[in-house]
């Protein structure tokens, strides 16, 4: 089984930036115990291709940050069996598998926490705008009562923005439907539609 960080909504690509990246696959035979194994990290070389064709292309694509910060909790003996890429970031990050440093624990059945490269299948301009986004936020969330927020905060445009990557954060997921993100997707894309069919009628 394989679960992926993607959705797409019409032309819009949504794409939850943090540890739905991490994909697992479930290993077990029988009535035998089952367990779970990280075995990769999205996006592939094709699924980047991918995303690098939807950019260029102008195509919408929103990424989710609520959970861009969090960590990925697993057993120890999990993470040995953890794809390359995250081990390499690991390294980057100067993360000593004996010590304290971005994880705890030390036995194979203890819990370790694991950060993911943030936005990396993204260009830094984009992971820039990516991380000023998050900065003010957390100082709107720090300054408003829960109350007076949207569920979904999304990212103020500035001259020169362009109309995709758009970034937002889901304040109250479980209160955001796949019906009410849809809606607001088409809303957040409006101007970037209709951006498109002026190009594709210019193009003829």
């Amino acid at each position: 089984m394989r679960f992926t960080p993607t959705l797409r909504l019409g032309d819009v690509l949504v794409v939850l930036e943090g540890p739905a990246r991490l994909l697992w696959e479930e290993h077990g035979h029988g009535m035998g115990p089952r367990h779970w194994t990280p075995t990769a990290l999205w996006p592939n070389e094709k699924e980047r291709a991918e995303v690098r064709e939807h950019l260029d292309g102008e195509r919408p694509l929103l990424v989710l940050l609520d959970e861009a910060r969090c960590r990925v909790p697993m057993l120890r003996e999990e993470w040995r069996a953890a794809p390359r890429q995250l081990l390499r970031h690991q390294a980057d990050m100067h993360v000593d598998m004996q010590a304290d440093i971005g994880f705890e624990g030390a036995a194979d059945d203890e819990v370790v926490e694991v950060g993911l490269p943030f936005l990396d299948w993204l260009p830094e301009v984009h992971r820039e705008r990516a991380a000023r986004f998050l900065a003010e936020s957390d100082a709107e969330l720090a300054r408003t009562p829960m109350a007076f927020l949207p569920s979904l905060l999304t990212e103020e445009p500035r001259d020169g923005t362009p109309l995709s990557p758009r970034f937002a954060r889901r304040l109250l997921p479980n209160a955001l439907t796949a019906d009410r993100l849809a809606a607001a997707v088409e809303h957040l894309f409006a101007d970037a539609s209709r951006y498109c069919v002026a190009a594709t009628g210019s193009a003829r």
